[in-house]
């Protein structure tokens, strides 16, 4: 057995702590699948157009899981304020990022944004390593209302659709 004073045992400690935290916290990669939300007056070629869709993937940036969820970047002219802008302006990007832990409050936004823009079809993509699209899409969603009105089950399919981004790769 070696002898090791109090201070060089706190420090192997120390070490072998910090070991054991970055061997346990996630790989930081993007998400290698990717849902997305449009109306089924979306024209085919339109779906895969970011200027069209919202988009929802799942990477892992500093070690934690989160669900990013991108608004379509689209021509506007607002309504209210006092900013006149072309109508060939392109509005800034809305990202939103989540924690995983927080898929209801993910599911909420996505369902916001269906009730507000009409949308009810979800299809699922892989997101190939260009992170092109891939060619076919995995699954395809259609979320109605309910005839209450109602979106709390739509919400909680939601967060099933979501459960499908927690792949591990």
């Amino acid at each position: 057995m070696l002898d090791v004073t109090p201070k060089e045992h706190q420090k192997m400690a120390s070490e072998l702590a910090k070991e054991i935290i970055q061997m346990s916290q996630r790989q930081d990669r993007t998400s290698p699948l990717i849902i997305i939300v449009y109306s089924r007056s979306t024209r085919s070629r339109d779906i895969r157009n970011e200027q069209e869709t919202m988009r929802i993937t799942a990477p892992i940036e500093g070690g934690k899981l989160i669900f990013r969820i991108s608004f379509p970047i689209q021509n506007y002219t607002p309504i209210l304020g006092n900013n006149v802008h072309d109508n060939n302006e392109l509005a800034d990007q809305t990202i939103l990022d989540y924690d995983a832990d927080n898929i209801e409050g993910a599911a909420t936004c996505i369902e916001g944004y269906m009730s507000y823009r009409d949308k009810r079809d979800v299809m699922l993509f892989q997101v190939k390593d260009n992170g092109a699209l891939g060619q076919f899409p995995l699954s395809r969603w259609t979320l109605e209302e309910n005839q209450s009105g109602k979106t709390g089950s739509r919400v909680q399919t939601l967060q099933k659709i979501l459960n499908v981004l927690l792949v591990k790769s």
